[in-house]
């Protein structure tokens, strides 16, 4: 946990340094869901969108990027894009987050977890995906990807988790469930 731990600090502190400099002259929008609500935010090339159930949050936000969630069945989901990225993030139960920082980045994280409690606990997925690289988790299907010199991946589900740097990918592979 404490490798998992170091790699999003590490990660957030890699993103926050490129991202300073452009947030002061960035567009950006938010939009937030709660019981049904579906908010759909455009400026430009900056763009946003939150929906959810009646039991879902989400929580979305562009950057001069697009940020998307997508909340159900109590998930609280969280997706933000910056300086040309993507964030997606979809959930049925659980907490799933995306982040794209960077042009033409893609993350992408999907929850499928209906009772809400998944395999031992609240499931949370991350992926987070800086300049040009794509990350993404898909829990119905136990996997996680990193694809180019910047990406990470974590689902807590699964134990699943992946990292791409400019000097190699590292992906562990989850345990059996059962």
């Amino acid at each position: 946990m404490k490798l998992i731990s170091a790699i999003v600090c590490t990660t957030a502190a890699m993103g926050t340094s490129l991202l300073l400099p452009t947030v002061a002259s960035a567009t950006d929008v938010h939009c937030s869901s709660d019981q049904g609500i579906d908010v759909t935010v455009i400026d430009g090339r900056t763009a946003c969108r939150a929906t959810s159930d009646t039991s879902g949050r989400a929580r979305a936000a562009g950057y001069d990027g697009v940020g998307y969630a997508k909340a159900s069945s109590g998930a609280n989901a969280f997706g933000i894009g910056a300086a040309g990225g993507v964030g997606a993030s979809e959930g049925v139960g659980g907490i799933p987050i995306a982040i794209g920082i960077g042009l033409d980045a893609m993350a992408l994280t999907s929850i499928s977890d209906p009772g809400g409690r998944g395999h031992g606990g609240l499931p949370l997925a991350v992926s987070i995906a800086i300049d040009g690289s794509r990350a993404g988790v898909e829990s119905a299907n136990n996997a996680v990807v990193c694809l180019g010199s910047s990406a990470f991946a974590w689902s807590s589900a699964t134990g699943a988790t992946c990292l791409a740097t400019p000097f190699g990918r590292w992906q562990t592979v989850p345990a059996a469930i059962g």
